[in-house]
This record gives C-alpha cells, sequence and structure tokens, in this order.
C-alpha cells in the first residue's frame, strides 16, 4: 500500500526557517541531522500518522561553491525564499518498492542519507532517486523495514498542538497524471490538484487545534516527468 510518507519545505536559514513554521502552526520539531556530503540539514516536524515535514537547507557554504550538486539545487530553488522542494511516498513492504522500481524503470537505493543528532547515520530504502523525482515535481517512494523507527516518532519540543495526521496535499498538474505515475487513485492519499505547475502548492494538517494549512511556493520549473 502506498501511503504520504513526508514533505520537504526548503528555506534559505534553516533556524529562522523552522522558527518561523513554528510560530505559524503550533507544531513542535526536534533536531533531524545533516546530510554527509550533500552541504544540507534538517530539522523535523512529526505531523501524525507517520507523517512528517522536514525544514532543509544550506549548511555548508563550502559544499556550494565546490559544485555539489545537491547544495546546489536547494540554493538555486530557495533563492527568493521558501518554497516547498517535494513530497515523498511510502510503501509497506520491499517487494512494493521493487515492483514500483520496475514499473517506473528506475534502481532500488539503499544507502545511508541522513546523520541524526545522535551520531547514527539512518539507511534510506528508496526508488527513484529523490532529488531527480522532486526537480520535475513528482514523489519518489520509501520503505521503511521498522516503522517504529520512523522519524515521525520522535518526542519532539516547543509545540503547543498535537498533530493528528495530514489532512490534505495541494499539488499542480491533474489528478489523472498523478493516477498514472503512482499506480493507484490519488485520491485515496486525500490528494487535491490544481492545475498549476507540478509540484506541492499546499498541506493541510489536523491538529487538536483544528486543521493548519502550510502554503508556501512551489518548485520551479516543473515538467511532471521523469
Amino acid at each position: 500500500m502506498i501511503h504520504v510518507d513526508h514533505v520537504c519545505l526548503g528555506t534559505r536559514n534553516l533556524w529562522e526557517g523552522t522558527e518561523r513554521l513554528r510560530a505559524e502552526t503550533g507544531l513542535g520539531f526536534y533536531e533531524g541531522g545533516w546530510f554527509p556530503k550533500l552541504g544540507l540539514a534538517n530539522k523535523i516536524f512529526p505531523t501524525g500518522g507517520d507523517t512528517y515535514i522536514e525544514v532543509e537547507s544550506v549548511v555548508d557554504v563550502h559544499e556550494y561553491e565546490n559544485g555539489n550538486p545537491a547544495a546546489r539545487f536547494f540554493r538555486d530553488k530557495c533563492r527568493d525564499g521558501e518554497v516547498f522542494i517535494g513530497w515523498c511516498a511510502r510503501v509497506d513492504s520491499r517487494e512494493e518498492l521493487e515492483h514500483l522500481a520496475k514499473r517506473l524503470g528506475s534502481d532500488v537505493f539503499e544507502t545511508g542519507l541522513r546523520q541524526r543528532a545522535d551520531g547514527t547515520l539512518g539507511i534510506a530504502v528508496r526508488t527513484p532517486e529523490t532529488i531527480p523525482c522532486w526537480k520535475v515535481g513528482l514523489p519518489n517512494f520509501f520503505y521503511v523495514a521498522d516503522i517504529t523507527m520512523h522519524p515521525s516518532r520522535v518526542s519532539t519540543q516547543h509545540g503547543t498542538k498535537t498533530p493528528l495526521g495530514l489532512s490534505w496535499l495541494e499539488l499542480g498538474g491533474t489528478e489523472e497524471e498523478m493516477n498514472d505515475y503512482l499506480g493507484i487513485s490519488a485520491a485515496s492519499l486525500n490528494l487535491r490538484f490544481n492545475g498549476g505547475a507540478h509540484g506541492l502548492h499546499a498541506m493541510g494538517v489536523n491538529t487538536t487545534a483544528g486543521e493548519v494549512e502550510i502554503r508556501r511556493n512551489v518548485l520551479s520549473s516543473t515538467t511532471g516527468k521523469l
């Protein structure tokens, strides 16, 4: 089964962007860690129901200056302000992931990505590779072998509301296009479509104090095609 897993919100200043999202939504967060060799770091806002938002930014200027593709992608896309970089889905089994990889003409990637604040390096199993999907406004797919270790299940600080899960995502493009890409009904994931630029435009989070809407710029120059 396919689920919405997480959303990536790119920001120019990791700390300022995190504080602004906390103040805007009342959601708590924790220190996510950094991405070795990418020049990026994040802070994580669990949103309930095994979903989360990662606020992510370039933190190593040297990686950017040396031409690191990931650092340059984030820096260039966030040049004019915050932007929804993309979103990711999740499946329940390795077999599902391998089936998706075959259907999409991709490989299954299994590498360490995020160095957590406690020093451990998390292994991410995914298809296709993440940033190429985000660049065109599409999600990729992750498999989390032990859901109890999911990033959404870590305790947070500084929140005033308890998240209860995502209520919807607003995407560009059309429902038919996303149905074809996912291989399932996009409506089953509470995905809405505005016909605009491909990518994530807005999202709703259910909380104990009602629904919170988060709206940001959509990623530029997306095509909706890998």
